[in-house]
């Protein structure tokens, strides 16, 4: 029985090659997609799920409300002695451990010098809490005491080479450390990106403190304890031991329980340790992914379905020669099975070839063995059976229906049986290619609002030099010489000093108040410092007051404001904030400028109220210098880069020289809504050209079941341009439906994708027409082709054919 299916399924592919090689194209690069996809959502979803009892940690949320009740912030760290407390308070707290984010650093060994950016202070236990194991050393005294680090077999290779890293000497910045452990390099799907641990920090605020904020902070609960119930008690434990702050300043804190499998997703708060993905995006995906996947097996199913008449005569022989029904919707089903699996074989020879090109497009190390992961293979093998079965059972069902009576004498004629459904199905087709249309261009249009805003600074032709780590006395000094070397020698228009540059997260906030207010009246505000030439090198402009000065001795306790800060104050105007006074602790700040409003972090972040201090608030020392930002020209950058390091190695011996362009390096925080918007637009374009092939199919047969109708009209005098019409109106009526039930659908949909974005563009009437008319073209210029060439052929030679 299977070979007699076998030999008929193979007569059928044979004899109608071009519906085969349609149906086939059309279901492989759909499962080709399709995987792909899964592949990407897989290792979306996979963050931190390599951890055993992933499911019993959570991360601590620090949510900040100012008087009032208004939502200051909320932070993915939170105060050093929250879980400490917690654990000792709750017995539902199986364990916990604190990580501190060194941000940067220069660490040595011998004469060499790397600046690392993945590394952070952590508890002792940390090592156990997150399951890191040491591939040398002692897990259990690693970190035990201070001065002590781990380093991950990546970074121990590259400091050493082949020697044992153990009990080697290494230096953070100025400190010696005292290597004690390897420990094999962290996954990367984590949220966490770990090179190098040390010994939690000394100082005594780090244990104790319910004000210092910049800690991650972590918690295991005991097997069945509901997370929500332990949350309830938090606000209890905050009033116990800060509530005199709370009582006094008018302030709320509020600590959730953040569920370590969704921070990578789900969180997106302030001080992140890591950009973080999107799970919209990653449900966008799915979505895409099962679109592409109905819209192949809606070809299947109207190819199948359309091709009735030719295989009538098949099934009433074979019904009079004794086949029952049931044998044929077997032998029908058998060959769509078939199908497929021949489409599965092409599809996995498609990721095979494609999936480097896709992991360069996205920057994932997608691999070709996580189909083999057991979630994402049975949902694949659940879905692609029920595709199968569910593409082929109603063309089964027709096919195995016909009366053989009437097929054989020849009373069987093509008729409307089926068209309704088929019209259907082409509607859904087209209106899930309209959507998919739609989407990519409100992606396209927000992206390209984004690029195209003013920022409020100048971002162009400046190279950003890593301030030194490894410093001493004479660092301010050696700052300003280094900065007039560079103007003298002719290599920067301009040089200036501050602790961040446009597009980094800015982590240092503090609380400040009117000082002819009340000492409850606190906002929290972002500070950096910078120095008096940070302004006029960016080109960011004052509205009112004047720039810091160093002649003026005043100016260690001055402060510059933007225009947020202004308003978050609740001063009247930018003048009505010049000359007054606000509040840090018991430290008065003079307001002696306004600064105009910028965008720190570009356009997907409101602006933040700012507070400028001066690097030169100390004689002695420059406080919070990070970054040095040149303007240079771009006429022969190698060799300017080449005398800016030389310059910054002799002011800034033993330390190493990193830059980078501020223009690519700001962009950077469009790249994932770039990466994003390129996917989307890859796989509607792929989800298009399969609907489209499935036009071709129909319109082909189409075209082949009415030759003698078209001989006939040419005859009586009909021209070409009215066959043309004939045959694409029905098609075109078809298409222009799906365009009008889908727009709504897609409009609400990316409507929601935008809220995402602090400022944004608004869809406007035009994504839609423009989507419409590309949908018309997409669908007249397939129909189109095999119209004209119908139009255009003999009827001499078409009737007498028939």
């Amino acid at each position: 029985m299977l070979k007699n299916y076998l030999k008929i399924a193979w007569r059928n592919f044979r004899n109608q090659r071009f519906f085969s090689l349609i149906n086939l194209l059309g279901l492989s690069v759909g499962m080709a997609a399709c995987m792909v996809i899964g592949l990407y959502v897989t290792f979306e979803k996979s963050y931190d799920n390599f951890h055993t009892d992933a499911d019993r940690i959570y991360r601590i949320e620090l949510d900040a409300y100012q008087d009032g009740g208004k939502l200051a912030w909320r932070s993915a760290t939170s105060y050093p002695a929250i879980v400490p407390t917690m654990k000792k308070d709750y017995p539902e707290v199986e364990d916990f451990t604190r990580l501190y984010d060194a941000n940067n650093g220069v660490v040595s060994f011998g004469d060499r010098h790397f600046r690392e950016t993945n590394f952070f202070y952590a508890d002792s236990n940390a090592l156990s809490f997150f399951k890191i194991g040491l591939l040398k050393g002692d897990p259990k005294t690693a970190l035990v005491g201070t001065k002590k680090a781990v380093l991950s077999e990546s970074t121990a290779r590259k400091y050493f080479g082949a020697t044992d890293p153990l009990n080697k000497i290494v230096k953070l910045d100025t400190t010696s450390y005292l290597v004690t452990g390897v420990f094999k390099d962290y996954p990367k799907n984590s949220h966490l990106e770990i090179d190098l641990l040390f010994s939690y920090l000394p100082d005594p605020e780090a244990q104790t403190s319910w004000g210092w904020y910049d800690f991650f902070s972590y918690v295991k609960l005991r097997p069945s304890t509901d997370p929500q119930q332990l949350e309830a008690k938090l606000p209890a434990m905050l009033m116990k031991y800060n509530g005199d702050w709370y009582r006094r300043s008018g302030k709320k804190n509020v600590l959730l329980l953040q569920p370590l499998r969704d921070i990578h997703l789900e969180s997106h708060l302030n001080q992140e340790a890591e950009v973080n993905g999107d799970g919209r995006t990653v449900q966008f995906l799915v979505w895409v992914a099962f679109a592409i996947l109905v819209i192949a097996w809606i070809n299947y199913i109207n190819l199948s379905t359309s091709r009735a008449l030719d295989r009538a005569k098949e099934v009433g022989i074979r019904k009079v020669v004794g086949a029952m029904r049931a044998g044929l919707i077997r032998q029908f089903i058998f060959e769509s099975l078939l199908l497929n699996l021949l489409a599965f074989g092409v599809a996995v020879g498609l990721v095979l070839a494609l999936l480097p090109s896709f992991n360069a497009l996205t920057g994932k190390p997608l691999a070709f063995a996580q189909l083999f992961d057991s979630q994402l293979w049975i949902t694949g093998l659940v879905v692609f059976f029920m595709g199968t079965m569910l593409s082929s059972l109603y063309p089964a069902l027709v096919l195995s229906d016909y009366q053989p009576v009437a097929v054989l004498k020849g009373r069987f004629a093509q008729t409307a049986r089926g068209m309704g459904l088929r019209q259907t199905l082409i509607v859904i087709q087209f209106a899930a290619s309209v959507m998919l249309i739609i989407g990519t261009l409100t992606v396209y249009k927000q992206l390209r609002y984004m690029q195209q805003q003013e920022l409020g600074f100048a971002k162009e032709q400046t190279l950003v030099v890593q301030a030194p780590g490894v410093t001493d006395a004479s660092f301010p000094t050696r700052s300003e010489t280094f900065k007039q070397q560079l103007i003298r020698r002719n290599l920067a228009e301009s040089a200036t000093a501050s602790a961040y540059v446009p597009g980094i997260e800015i982590l240092w906030t503090n609380s400040f108040r009117r000082k002819d207010q009340n000492r409850e009246n606190f906002n929290t505000m972002f500070m950096t410092s910078i120095d008096n030439d940070f302004l006029y090198s960016y080109k960011i402009g004052l509205v009112a007051g004047r720039n810091f000065n160093r002649s003026f001795g005043t100016d260690s306790m001055a402060v510059l404001l933007n225009e947020t800060a202004v308003s978050t104050f609740g001063f009247k105007s930018p003048e009505d904030a010049l000359n007054k006074e606000i509040m840090s602790g018991d430290n008065p700040l003079h307001i002696v400028g306004i600064v105009k409003d910028f965008h720190q972090q570009g356009l997907k972040l409101a602006k933040d109220p700012m507070v400028f201090l001066s690097v030169y608030r100390r004689a002695d020392r420059l406080r919070n210098l990070n970054y040095y930002s040149l303007k240079v020209r771009t006429s022969d950058l190698p060799t300017t880069i080449a005398a800016v390091e030389q310059q910054f190695a002799q002011s800034f011996p033993g330390n190493p020289f990193e830059y980078f362009f501020l223009d690519d390096f700001f962009n950077q925080q469009y790249q994932s809504d770039q990466q994003f918007g390129t996917v989307f637009g890859l796989f509607a374009g792929l989800a298009i050209f399969i609907a489209s092939l499935g036009l071709l199919g129909l319109i082909s047969f189409t075209v082949a079941r009415r030759t003698r109708e078209i001989g006939i009209r040419k005859v009586l005098g009909a021209d070409t341009s009215t066959i043309v019409v004939l045959l694409t109106r029905d098609f075109m009526k078809l298409v222009l439906i799906a365009i009008v039930l889908a727009a709504p659908l897609a409009g609400y949909l990316m409507n929601d994708w935008l809220g995402g974005f602090a400022y944004r563009t608004s869809m406007g009437v035009g994504v839609f027409v423009l989507a419409g008319v590309l949908a018309m073209l997409i669908a007249l210029v397939t129909i189109s082709f095999q119209s004209i060439k119908a139009a255009l052929m003999n009827p001499v030679k078409s009737l007498r054919s028939e």
